[in-house]
């Protein structure tokens, strides 16, 4: 039996009349990224802010490392989500903090023993690892849009959770720059071993980052598999996201 670090079934979750959710099932496996494909509106980013219950589904189990998030209290989930990484499509700074601020935050937030040295130190080892350590005093108005995705990423890391979930990640960004950022997610990926789910549309970051891909249509999982079996699928949910992809 796969160990798997997300298990979601029945996945319900509706705005009125509008049903988003409607029945969706996922597994993750530890150490894998899933890419989650769907048009826009398809419920892609409620999924992930379901799982972490920044959004109540209506109906259906979430089961993450092993526990039930549905039946969390507040302060189970919040050492939950210590666990979890999640980048926020627009990165999420907090635009009167500096970098290193922004960085110290969920230390703050979430660890009431450590020293300011260990602080200093996973500051700058996270502003290292995304190539920006000599931003740490700029404020996140001065950042390109690259720099700024860089430190929503190095801010998600910086308490090595176990799973990371992407909203987006190369939104807004220049296809170089795009690259550059996907291609930070792997190398920090190895390094700490995270598994992930990852909300794209963009197929590159299918291509580069994907374990297993999953179409999300009319509320469910219409069809799951690798990024080049759904590519020779005949399935024309799926064969919209292939077009032009070579």
């Amino acid at each position: 039996m796969a160990d798997n670090v997300i298990e979601i079934k029945g996945l319900k979750k509706s705005f009125g009349e509008n049903h988003v959710l409607d029945g969706f099932d996922l597994n993750v496996p530890r150490g894998n990224n899933v890419v989650v494909l769907g048009k826009s509106g398809s419920g892609k980013s409620v999924l992930i802010k379901c799982i972490v219950r920044l959004l109540e589904p209506d109906e259906g189990s979430i089961t993450v490392l092993g526990e039930n998030v549905l039946e969390m209290d507040h302060d189970e989930l919040d050492r939950m989500r210590v666990r979890i990484g999640f980048l926020f499509q627009n990165s999420a700074l907090y635009d009167s903090m500096t970098v290193r601020e922004n960085l110290e935050f969920p230390m703050r937030r979430h660890w009431f023993d450590i020293t300011k040295e260990d602080a200093d130190q996973r500051v700058n080892e996270a502003l290292e690892n995304v190539g920006l350590l000599y931003a740490a005093d700029m404020m996140p108005a001065d950042l390109s849009g690259g720099m700024r995705k860089r430190i929503g990423l190095a801010r998600t890391l910086i308490l090595r959770p176990e799973i990371v979930l992407y909203d987006e990640p190369t939104t807004g960004l220049d296809p170089i720059t795009g690259r550059e950022i996907v291609e930070l997610i792997m190398d920090l990926q190895q390094k700490y071993n995270t598994s992930s789910v990852i909300i794209s549309h963009d197929m590159q970051v299918a291509r580069m980052t994907a374990n297993s891909v999953v179409v999300l249509a009319d509320g469910k999982n219409h069809a799951q598999g690798t990024f080049d079996q759904l590519k020779a699928s005949t399935d024309t949910q799926v064969k919209q996201f292939y077009e032009g992809v070579t």
